[in-house]
């Protein structure tokens, strides 16, 4: 699960730890607006050792708790769109 505010600034994006709802624990980058592909990624360690496995959010939807899905979704429009919701507060 992903909480609204644990979001860290990396950069120009944003950076959020992220646990599936198997119990893998990740991290998810924000990099732009929903609308850009692979504007949003989610990044694991991967099957072999020291591997990094790097996916578009969209594949990982069904692996994701619902909440932190719209968590992930809400922070990523209040920090890149243009929807008018108030900015969100980045460490």
């Amino acid at each position: 699960m992903i909480l609204l505010n644990e979001w860290k600034q990396q950069g120009p994006g944003l950076v959020g730890l992220l646990t599936l709802a198997d119990g893998t624990e990740g991290r998810v980058v924000l990099m732009g607006p929903r609308s850009a592909p692979e504007s949003a990624m989610v990044v694991m360690v991967g099957k072999e050792p020291g591997a990094v496995e790097s996916l578009p959010l969209s594949e990982v939807l069904d692996r994701i708790p619902p909440a932190s899905t719209v968590a992930i979704l809400c922070a990523q429009e209040r920090y890149f769109g243009d929807s008018q919701l108030p900015a969100i507060d980045v460490q």
